[in-house]
């Protein structure tokens, strides 16, 4: 699970608003002491010493770095905050600022989801060219003219650790935890790229296949010993 973390991160580091997977472990010996009944007997029976399983994976919500792309429909978040889109069974939450319009100019994500704003999807206006649009640092969209004609609904929660992921860069809330404004200010022809740091993927895949190596010459050893024994 760490190498399959870790090769995860590095597949998805070029993708903006991805936040990498951490895997959280334990000392052997909790992981005995947690397993052991009431009696102070080891139940090794029936039980696995140490596994994992994908709630050991947790999120690093720590910011990736803004980069500037000159794209009018690129916007990142400087500080807090997501942006809101309509998934199939409510809201989602995203730092993919990587936005794209439909065949009807509406502002929607590369998954094809509509973009919330906050008095519903954004429609840019059929006479406004995209080179005309502009969006300030509260994601206020203004025309050619000057009129404003929609703005992003960007939200904050307390406690990112609520979230789970869905799919690579989208987020879900659980249904009792309802965010705040963000404070953060969107920048435009922006995005905030993966916070992954490739040299320390590359090392911890390095890491976790010597140790797999290490742990089944170990095994073995007991193998051969055990064996030994019984033999003799």
């Amino acid at each position: 699970m760490r190498h399959e973390t870790a090769a995860e991160n590095l597949a998805n580091a070029h993708l903006p608003g991805f936040r990498r997977r951490v895997l959280t472990q334990s000392q052997f010996e909790t992981s005995m002491a947690d397993a052991q009944d009431k009696s102070g007997m080891s139940p090794f029976l029936g039980t696995t010493i140490g596994s994992y399983s994908e709630d050991a994976v947790k999120l690093d919500f720590t910011h990736g770095t803004i980069k500037q792309t000159g794209r009018k429909l690129d916007f990142a978040i400087n500080g807090d905050g997501f942006f809101v889109v309509d998934g199939p069974v409510g809201p989602l939450y995203t730092r993919n600022g990587a936005f794209l319009e439909n065949e009807n100019r509406e502002l929607i994500t590369v998954d094809q989801l509509p973009v919330r704003g906050l008095n519903g999807t954004i429609t840019l206006p059929p006479d406004t060219p995209m080179s005309a649009v502009t969006v300030d640092s509260e994601g206020r969209f203004f025309d050619a003219n000057g009129v404003e004609f929609g703005q992003l609904e960007t939200v904050q929660f307390g406690d990112n650790s609520v979230l789970h992921p869905v799919g690579a860069s989208l987020f879900q809330a659980p249904d009792n935890i309802t965010p705040d404004a963000s404070t953060g200010v969107v920048l435009q022809e922006y995005v905030e790229q993966g916070n992954v740091a490739y040299m320390d993927e590359l090392v911890n895949i390095m890491v976790a296949s010597r140790q797999y190596e290490a742990a089944q010459r170990v095994l073995t050893s007991i193998d051969e010993a055990i064996e030994k024994h019984i033999n003799n």
